[in-house]
Protein backbone atom coordinates (compact mmCIF):
# COMPACT_ATOMS: atom_id res chain seq x y z
CA UNK A 1 0.00 0.00 0.00
CA UNK A 2 3.18 2.00 0.52
CA UNK A 3 4.88 1.79 -2.21
CA UNK A 4 1.57 2.59 -4.11
CA UNK A 5 0.40 5.61 -2.32
CA UNK A 6 3.95 6.87 -2.70
CA UNK A 7 3.94 6.31 -6.66
CA UNK A 8 0.77 7.77 -7.07
CA UNK A 9 2.13 10.90 -5.11
CA UNK A 10 5.13 10.94 -7.29
CA UNK A 11 2.88 10.74 -10.42
CA UNK A 12 0.92 14.11 -8.84
CA UNK A 13 3.89 15.94 -8.17
CA UNK A 14 5.44 15.54 -11.74
CA UNK A 15 1.59 16.74 -12.89
CA UNK A 16 1.79 19.42 -11.03
CA UNK A 17 5.21 20.71 -12.05
CA UNK A 18 4.98 20.27 -15.80
CA UNK A 19 1.65 22.04 -15.34
CA UNK A 20 3.07 24.81 -13.51
CA UNK A 21 5.52 25.05 -15.86
CA UNK A 22 2.99 25.72 -18.49
CA UNK A 23 2.18 28.97 -17.70
CA UNK A 24 2.32 31.76 -20.90
CA UNK A 25 3.67 34.37 -21.06
CA UNK A 26 2.52 38.34 -20.26
CA UNK A 27 -0.22 39.88 -22.78
CA UNK A 28 1.23 43.25 -23.56
CA UNK A 29 -1.28 46.31 -24.92
CA UNK A 30 -1.00 48.78 -27.37
CA UNK A 31 -2.73 51.81 -28.09
CA UNK A 32 -1.87 54.63 -30.60
CA UNK A 33 -1.08 57.84 -29.09
CA UNK A 34 -1.26 61.72 -30.33
CA UNK A 35 1.34 64.01 -31.84
CA UNK A 36 1.63 67.75 -30.83
CA UNK A 37 1.58 69.70 -34.05
CA UNK A 38 4.16 71.81 -34.92
CA UNK A 39 1.71 75.34 -35.21
CA UNK A 40 -2.19 75.07 -34.36
CA UNK A 41 -4.58 76.23 -36.50
CA UNK A 42 -5.53 79.64 -36.01
CA UNK A 43 -8.10 80.59 -38.67
CA UNK A 44 -10.81 78.18 -39.60
CA UNK A 45 -13.82 79.08 -40.88
CA UNK A 46 -15.23 75.89 -42.04
CA UNK A 47 -17.97 73.83 -39.92
CA UNK A 48 -17.40 71.99 -37.41
CA UNK A 49 -16.14 68.38 -38.76
CA UNK A 50 -16.37 64.67 -37.16
CA UNK A 51 -14.63 61.69 -38.60
CA UNK A 52 -17.21 59.32 -39.10
CA UNK A 53 -15.12 56.24 -40.92
CA UNK A 54 -11.90 54.99 -40.51
CA UNK A 55 -10.82 51.58 -42.33
CA UNK A 56 -7.38 49.59 -41.81
CA UNK A 57 -5.96 47.07 -44.90
CA UNK A 58 -7.48 43.47 -43.81
CA UNK A 59 -4.60 42.47 -43.03
CA UNK A 60 -4.01 44.73 -40.15
CA UNK A 61 -7.53 44.43 -38.90
CA UNK A 62 -6.94 42.07 -36.44
CA UNK A 63 -6.31 42.57 -32.61
CA UNK A 64 -2.69 41.04 -32.45
CA UNK A 65 0.06 43.68 -33.63
CA UNK A 66 2.31 42.19 -36.70
CA UNK A 67 5.43 42.46 -37.02
CA UNK A 68 7.54 42.65 -39.83
CA UNK A 69 10.36 39.72 -40.25
CA UNK A 70 13.98 40.80 -41.96
CA UNK A 71 12.47 39.21 -45.38
CA UNK A 72 9.84 41.17 -45.39
CA UNK A 73 7.41 38.49 -43.91
CA UNK A 74 3.98 39.50 -41.42
CA UNK A 75 3.97 37.58 -38.19
CA UNK A 76 1.12 37.80 -35.95
CA UNK A 77 2.37 38.58 -32.57
CA UNK A 78 0.04 36.38 -29.95
CA UNK A 79 1.29 37.99 -26.83
CA UNK A 80 1.38 41.88 -28.03
CA UNK A 81 -2.40 43.33 -28.66
CA UNK A 82 -3.63 46.72 -29.52
CA UNK A 83 -5.88 48.05 -26.69
CA UNK A 84 -9.07 47.53 -29.32
CA UNK A 85 -9.70 47.24 -32.51
CA UNK A 86 -7.15 49.20 -34.87
CA UNK A 87 -9.38 50.99 -36.70
CA UNK A 88 -11.68 52.19 -33.90
CA UNK A 89 -8.74 53.43 -32.06
CA UNK A 90 -7.17 54.57 -35.10
CA UNK A 91 -10.38 56.62 -35.61
CA UNK A 92 -9.99 57.47 -31.95
CA UNK A 93 -6.17 58.92 -32.49
CA UNK A 94 -7.02 60.75 -35.89
CA UNK A 95 -9.82 62.81 -33.94
CA UNK A 96 -7.47 63.75 -30.65
CA UNK A 97 -4.88 64.47 -33.82
CA UNK A 98 -7.13 66.88 -35.26
CA UNK A 99 -8.29 68.38 -32.30
CA UNK A 100 -4.79 69.69 -31.35
CA UNK A 101 -4.48 71.09 -34.72
CA UNK A 102 -7.43 73.11 -34.94
CA UNK A 103 -9.21 75.79 -33.23
CA UNK A 104 -11.23 74.74 -30.08
CA UNK A 105 -14.76 73.23 -30.65
CA UNK A 106 -13.97 72.31 -34.13
CA UNK A 107 -13.64 68.48 -34.05
CA UNK A 108 -16.61 65.98 -32.83
CA UNK A 109 -15.60 63.19 -31.10
CA UNK A 110 -16.43 59.68 -33.00
CA UNK A 111 -19.02 58.62 -30.36
CA UNK A 112 -20.96 62.22 -30.00
CA UNK A 113 -23.78 62.86 -32.26
CA UNK A 114 -23.13 64.90 -35.47
CA UNK A 115 -24.52 68.28 -35.68
CA UNK A 116 -26.60 69.35 -39.23
CA UNK A 117 -24.08 71.15 -41.27
CA UNK A 118 -21.18 69.58 -39.79
CA UNK A 119 -18.49 68.38 -42.28
CA UNK A 120 -17.92 64.62 -42.32
CA UNK A 121 -14.60 62.54 -42.65
CA UNK A 122 -14.53 59.10 -44.40
CA UNK A 123 -10.56 57.45 -44.44
CA UNK A 124 -9.60 54.73 -46.13
CA UNK A 125 -5.94 53.88 -45.28
CA UNK A 126 -5.36 51.66 -47.92
CA UNK A 127 -2.00 50.00 -47.03
CA UNK A 128 0.59 50.33 -44.22
CA UNK A 129 4.37 48.61 -44.49
CA UNK A 130 7.22 48.36 -42.75
CA UNK A 131 10.33 47.82 -44.76
CA UNK A 132 13.87 47.64 -42.64
CA UNK A 133 14.02 51.37 -41.22
CA UNK A 134 11.08 52.91 -42.72
CA UNK A 135 7.43 52.68 -42.30
CA UNK A 136 4.53 54.19 -44.96
CA UNK A 137 0.91 54.34 -45.01
CA UNK A 138 -1.38 55.14 -48.19
CA UNK A 139 -4.41 57.05 -47.83
CA UNK A 140 -7.84 58.24 -48.82
CA UNK A 141 -10.39 60.74 -47.50
CA UNK A 142 -13.15 62.35 -48.51
CA UNK A 143 -14.57 65.31 -46.71
CA UNK A 144 -18.57 65.87 -47.10
CA UNK A 145 -20.21 68.56 -46.20
CA UNK A 146 -24.08 68.01 -44.45
CA UNK A 147 -26.19 65.98 -47.22
CA UNK A 148 -27.58 67.98 -50.35
CA UNK A 149 -24.49 70.16 -50.69
CA UNK A 150 -22.27 69.05 -53.84
CA UNK A 151 -19.34 70.33 -52.51
CA UNK A 152 -17.11 67.06 -51.42
CA UNK A 153 -12.87 67.10 -50.88
CA UNK A 154 -10.75 64.58 -51.75
CA UNK A 155 -7.37 63.80 -50.95
CA UNK A 156 -4.92 60.65 -51.19
CA UNK A 157 -1.47 60.57 -49.83
CA UNK A 158 1.77 58.49 -49.30
CA UNK A 159 3.12 59.35 -45.76
CA UNK A 160 6.56 58.04 -44.58
CA UNK A 161 8.29 58.10 -41.39
CA UNK A 162 11.56 56.43 -40.01
CA UNK A 163 11.62 53.12 -37.65
CA UNK A 164 14.01 52.42 -35.04
CA UNK A 165 13.02 48.48 -35.08
CA UNK A 166 10.10 46.29 -36.29
CA UNK A 167 8.95 45.42 -33.07
CA UNK A 168 5.80 45.44 -31.87
CA UNK A 169 6.31 48.97 -29.77
CA UNK A 170 8.18 50.29 -32.47
CA UNK A 171 5.21 49.30 -35.39
CA UNK A 172 2.74 51.07 -32.65
CA UNK A 173 4.61 53.98 -32.62
CA UNK A 174 4.69 53.97 -36.51
CA UNK A 175 1.15 54.14 -36.72
CA UNK A 176 0.87 57.02 -34.64
CA UNK A 177 3.55 59.27 -36.46
CA UNK A 178 1.90 58.43 -39.70
CA UNK A 179 -2.03 59.45 -37.94
CA UNK A 180 -0.51 62.60 -37.09
CA UNK A 181 0.74 63.13 -40.27
CA UNK A 182 -2.69 62.44 -41.61
CA UNK A 183 -3.65 64.51 -39.75
CA UNK A 184 -1.70 67.64 -40.81
CA UNK A 185 -3.42 66.44 -44.18
CA UNK A 186 -6.50 65.99 -43.65
CA UNK A 187 -6.60 69.51 -41.57
CA UNK A 188 -5.37 71.51 -43.89
CA UNK A 189 -8.27 70.29 -46.61
CA UNK A 190 -11.00 70.99 -44.26
CA UNK A 191 -9.59 74.41 -43.46
CA UNK A 192 -10.17 75.08 -47.33
CA UNK A 193 -13.42 73.75 -47.28
CA UNK A 194 -15.79 76.53 -48.69
CA UNK A 195 -19.42 75.82 -47.76
CA UNK A 196 -22.64 78.16 -48.69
Amino acid sequence: MNKQRATWWMIGCACALSLGACHSAPTRIYTLDSSEPVARMETYEAPALRVDTLSVPASWDRIEILSVSAAGELHVNDFDHWSAPLAQIARQALSVDLDQRLPSGTVIYPRLPKPNGALGINVDILEFSVVSSQASMRASWVIAPAAGSQTTKRGLALLHDSLTSTEPAAVAHAWSKLISQLADRIAADAASMKVP
